[in-house]
């Protein structure tokens, strides 16, 4: 099998939570790189990729996930980045790349003010994307700051 068929194979798997949660830090990547509230890249997301082919992945996402998580990034966009920072102990988040920024927020935010999964789902989906996207390094940093907050913000779950 190629590894491009591998490629396809995972994308159909992907459930429709992690493509929502994937969606998430794409709109906060973008709506970063391009200067755009996040609301406004978030509606963008909905018309033009959410529920659409696109390069022959099926973008279909859990929406009204994917609106729960952005709602929890607008709601408590300053918490969100003090928890981070503090779990984060020396590193600043505001040096790292922005796409790694975006994972640790959209998991931080779903930490916070979702919990609708348990937090070691929860914590182990974000992993998952920053291995997706950089490797070991950085999703073991996602799994250690993750961690740190799951525990302060929801102890009665460990």
């Amino acid at each position: 099998m190629s590894a491009a068929d591998q490629d396809q194979i995972v994308v159909r798997s992907a459930s429709h939570r992690r493509i929502a949660r994937v969606a998430a830090v794409q709109t906060l990547y973008q709506a970063e790189i391009v200067h755009k509230p996040l609301a406004g890249a978030a509606t963008e997301m909905r018309k033009h990729y959410l529920g659409q082919n696109v390069d022959g992945m099926s973008l279909v996402a859990d929406k009204n996930f994917y609106g729960s998580i952005i709602q929890a990034i607008e709601d408590n966009g300053e918490r969100l980045i003090q928890l981070l920072q503090n779990a984060l102990d020396n590193r600043r988040l505001e040096r790292m790349e922005l796409i790694l920024q975006a994972i640790l927020v959209a998991g931080a935010a779903e930490l916070l003010a979702i919990g609708e999964a348990p937090p070691k789902v929860t914590i182990s989906e974000y992993v998952d994307i920053a291995d997706d996207f950089f490797g070991q390094p950085e999703a073991s940093l996602v799994n250690a700051a993750l961690d740190r907050i799951a525990h302060l913000v929801r102890p009665d779950e460990f």
